[in-house]
């Protein structure tokens, strides 16, 4: 079932869509006339299924194909009624209820069904009465209905597509915003955690006495690096970068981290991908000058260069 505000919204219609065949009930002799009957009892379940039943604004497929069967079946039904008892005063009602129902098949998004079911319509009339019985039985009144539940569908289709994709910007930039809000604090952590080493060691360095050892002075270094790659490598550096950086200068090597934006775009994922991807390339590296870029603007996203000292070609040169 639909739910309640989809129900009590469609209930007006579909009391006025209920109003019509009830006229026929009181016609003289109606209960001996079956086959206009049977044709009630369709349209009261066609119309009952399509005006109060299924989620969502579009009517599942295999029930248009059920409207469209009731848009043949119905007038054919109550045709085949008058023409056996000789009573052209049955079934006033049967145009524009089928007209009814084709117009809830097309708000309910299935136009193309709800064409061909006018369609249907307009032959059987036109079979039974010739052209001149188009102009009769309502059927102007039943065009209009049906027209503009094509124009209703058309717009509700479109206010949905407009819907859906406000929608999805909207989740699409929450969850960027959630993104940079944990980057964020994730390099709050790191300088934390960095501030956490350097303030004690700039403590012994100035309650040192004496010159400092070789020794506090590469701790020095190490922690001045530090502090300069979170500011300068933000993104570039996730957990895996900033271990195998570590690596590189126990090792003795000079490392450049410059963030130029080259990675906004990509989701946090996509970002650990490409950085793995460079952790894994500068395992061959032992020595020398690394430098890993983000540059903005360009088709790559991050730059690895490694060289060493008096060797013209770099050990690693590659671009993700």
């Amino acid at each position: 079932m639909i739910s309640l505000s989809r129900a009590v919204i469609s209930l007006l219609p579909f009391i006025y869509a209920m109003y019509l065949p009830i006229q026929s009930i009181f016609v003289p002799g109606f209960s001996s006339r079956g086959l206009e009957i049977a044709a009630l009892a369709i349209y009261v379940y066609v119309s009952t299924v399509t005006f109060l039943f299924f989620r969502g604004l579009r009517l599942p497929r295999w029930q248009a194909w059920l409207n469209l069967a009731a848009a043949g079946l119905i007038p054919g039904l109550v045709i085949l009624q008058r023409n056996e008892i000789k009573d052209h005063s049955i079934g006033a009602w049967i145009v524009m209820g089928t007209a009814i129902v084709l117009t809830a098949t097309a708000v309910r998004q299935q136009a193309r069904i709800a064409l061909i079911g006018l369609g249907v319509l307009l032959g059987l009339l036109i079979v039974e009465y010739g052209l001149p019985g188009l102009t009769a039985s309502g059927l102007a009144g039943a065009l209009v209905f049906v027209l503009a539940g094509l124009g209703v569908s058309r717009g509700i289709a479109r206010t949905t597509r407009e819907t859906e994709k406000f929608r999805a910007i909207e989740l699409e930039s929450i969850s960027r915003i959630a993104e940079l809000d944990a980057a964020a604090k994730e390099r709050q952590q790191r300088l934390a955690q960095v501030l956490g080493t350097a303030v004690p060691l700039l403590s012994v360095i100035k309650d040192a006495q004496g010159p400092i050892d070789e020794e506090l002075k590469q701790s020095a270094r190490l922690v001045e690096a530090t502090l300069r790659d979170n500011l300068r490598g933000r993104d570039l550096l996730n957990p895996a970068m900033s271990k195998e950086v570590q690596r590189l200068r126990n090792l003795g090597c000079e490392v450049l981290i410059l963030d130029e934006g080259g990675t906004a775009s990509l989701t946090s994922a996509e970002r650990d991908a490409l950085l793995q991807k460079a952790v894994d390339a500068l395992q061959i590296v032992q020595s020398g000058r690394v430098t890993i870029r983000s540059p903005k603007a360009e088709e790559f996203k991050i730059t690895v260069v490694a060289t060493t000292p008096g060797q013209a070609e770099p050990v690693l040169s590659i671009r993700l």
